[in-house]
């Protein structure tokens, strides 16, 4: 749900703390706001009471990464039209394998935060699947 004052709603889900604190940063500079996860199962369970608008997901977590996620949200659904972004090491066989999950795109995480925040914002203004504040409303 976006409350007035409040920017769309994204779940980033990394293992790295650090970088997630760094990208969710650079992602609320943006107007987002975010919701860290280090845990992929705990993070699947959040979308039944708190749906964001996008999830940004490692492909290298340890119990389920951005490819498993895709292939669970993909056959609910509810939540099968959700844009998934995949933030994975940049090779060429990643980003094949992330499209072929399903995912809706992939962003390199060697990229600076800044820049792979700026990717999702790009997302969000060409209307690839992340809604705008306005045309997000209650959800």
């Amino acid at each position: 749900m976006i409350f007035p004052g409040r920017g769309a709603k994204i779940l980033l889900i990394d293992s790295n703390v650090y970088f997630a604190k760094r990208l969710g940063d650079a992602l609320k500079r943006e107007g987002f706001e975010v919701i860290s996860s280090t845990q992929a199962a705990f993070a699947l369970t959040t979308l039944e009471y708190d749906m964001p608008v996008a999830i940004l997901c490692a492909t290298n977590m340890r119990e389920m990464g951005a490819l498993e996620i895709a292939k669970i949200i993909r056959s609910d659904a509810k939540n099968s039209a959700l844009p998934i972004i995949a933030i994975g090491d940049g090779s060429q066989r990643a980003l094949m394998e992330g499209f072929q999950a399903g995912c809706d795109d992939y962003v390199d995480r060697h990229r600076p935060p800044a820049v792979i925040a700026s990717h999702v914002t790009s997302h969000r203004k060409q209307g690839r699947g992340i809604p705008t504040h306005a045309d997000a409303g209650p959800g």
